[in-house]
């Protein structure tokens, strides 16, 4: 019985080799990439919000919405600003972001969001949350997020956001 054998290959034959050896390491460097890129899918740290702010039953004019973000998972803090329109109504985009690590391990997210309005000199805290997933729109039990912002209003809860908006 022959437990190690040793051949004296010709040189076409260890060519043949590396040649073989160099297309297997090609095909798994792409298939990884493959994965990766499967696996670095889009994960929703903000949902996009439109909506309008009303004081005293009239439209706020010209109020700024800042919108701030901190997402557990990176320790990255981000946000965006916009501007209420002549009717009040404002739109504020999705926050998408990606992480090889975060799409791969398991974790619970926790992203803490907020919306601060400033008008006529006060800030009002109209959004306080806590994001605990990637998905769009469950902020807003999974629909897409249309609020009304009531400023003279008491802070209140409605369904997982408190805050002075009620979803429409």
């Amino acid at each position: 019985m022959r437990l190690l054998s040793v051949s004296r290959s010709s040189p076409q034959a260890r060519i043949s080799l590396r040649t073989k050896s160099g297309l297997m390491l090609s095909a798994l460097t792409l298939g990884l990439m493959l994965m990766q890129g499967e696996a670095m899918a889009k994960m929703v740290i903000f949902s996009a919000v439109q909506g309008q702010v009303l004081l005293a039953g009239k439209p706020v004019v010209g109020a700024v919405l800042e919108r701030r973000f901190n997402w557990g998972w990176k320790d990255e803090n981000g946000g965006d600003s916009a501007q209420t329109n002549a009717t009040g109504e404002f739109s504020l985009p999705l926050i998408e972001r990606s992480s090889f690590l975060g799409a791969v391990l398991p974790h619970e997210p926790v992203i803490r969001q907020q919306i601060d309005l400033r008008h006529e000199g006060k800030t009002y805290e109209i959004w306080m949350h806590i994001k605990r997933d990637y998905e769009r729109d469950t902020e807003g039990e999974g629909k897409p997020i249309r609020v009304r912002c009531q400023l003279d209003a008491q802070p209140a809860k409605h369904g997982k956001v408190m805050g002075l908006c009620e979803f429409l």
